[in-house]
């Protein structure tokens, strides 16, 4: 009952929180090492230290520090949600529409909640298992460390331009021209250039443009790529190296991307698994 009244608490927490009104100094020291304590009562009924965590548990970090701030006005909030909610029971609203129907809704919300966080818990990963990932995935751990050529465009008189000389500094790089020097010469990324091209390494598991994945990781080191067209203008890429990190450096991060993976899959399951019979033409 009392997560109940959080969970109504958390809804109108608007009401108590939009405006963070000068309130009297707190009366109460919050101790969750005391879960016994009683720390108020609230319109004559016991309210104990564990009370005010099972109440903080459900709340976003700043609502937790509102009442904090303001413990005794936090708790006039929930008995006044208790009264409102008591007088609306008596009153039968629980039962009429749309009410009754909206309070299923967060019911059946709260719970499948509650269902996908105990599957993430019990969906147990043994080392052993998560290697097996790693092997499987291992080329999704690849670092291209490239050097780069950049001709910008604004306009398209700029990036025809920027095409045309893409396509000459490739020409003049299959004849056998230092890719340094051409950067040093035409690359209008000043911070590449100042450091001879030398891009930020590039992992493959990054949300970057096909065309421009493919090139790379499609490269020998010390090949370049053609030019590829992006947005804002062409590129020319050198593969210098490729890194590859192990195991022990990629665990803890592919440990919480396959869990997030299974749980995602989990759930498509689920949803796929419920049967939806049409049983009347849409209209």
């Amino acid at each position: 009952m009392l997560r109940l009244f959080a969970t109504q608490f958390l809804m109108l927490s608007g009401l108590l929180f939009a405006q963070r009104l000068p309130g009297p100094e707190p009366t109460i020291v919050i101790d969750p090492d005391k879960p016994n304590e009683v720390i108020a009562t609230v319109d004559g009924k016991v309210f104990t230290q564990m009370d005010l965590q099972l109440l903080l548990v459900t709340m976003s970090k700043a609502q937790q520090d509102a009442v904090r701030s303001n413990p005794v006005e936090a708790l006039r909030m929930y008995g006044w949600l208790k009264k409102m909610a008591g007088m609306a029971e008596k009153a039968g609203l629980d039962k009429e529409s749309p009410y009754a129907q909206r309070i299923e809704m967060n019911r059946l919300t709260m719970l499948s909640e509650a269902m996908i966080s105990r599957h993430e818990q019990d969906d147990v990963l043994p080392p052993e298992t998560l290697k097996g990932y790693y092997e499987r995935m291992k080329d999704q751990f690849s670092i291209a460390n490239v050097k780069l050529i950049y001709l910008s465009f604004s306009n398209e008189t700029e990036e025809l331009q920027a095409k045309k000389k893409g396509e000459e500094l490739h020409a003049k790089l299959k004849a056998g021209a230092d890719f340094v020097a051409l950067v040093k010469e035409h690359s209008k990324d000043q911070t590449s250039r100042d450091k001879d091209g030398d891009y930020p390494p590039v992992k493959r598991s990054e949300d970057i443009p096909e065309n421009v994945k493919a090139a790379l990781f499609g490269l020998k080191p010390g090949e370049f790529s053609a030019p590829l067209r992006l947005p804002n203008g062409y590129y020319l890429f050198k593969l210098i190296s490729f890194t590859n990190k192990n195991f022990d450096e990629v665990k803890d991060t592919l440990y919480t991307d396959v869990k997030q993976q299974r749980n995602r899959e989990w759930l498509q399951q689920m949803r796929t698994g419920v049967e939806v019979k049409v049983v009347a033409p849409a209209k």
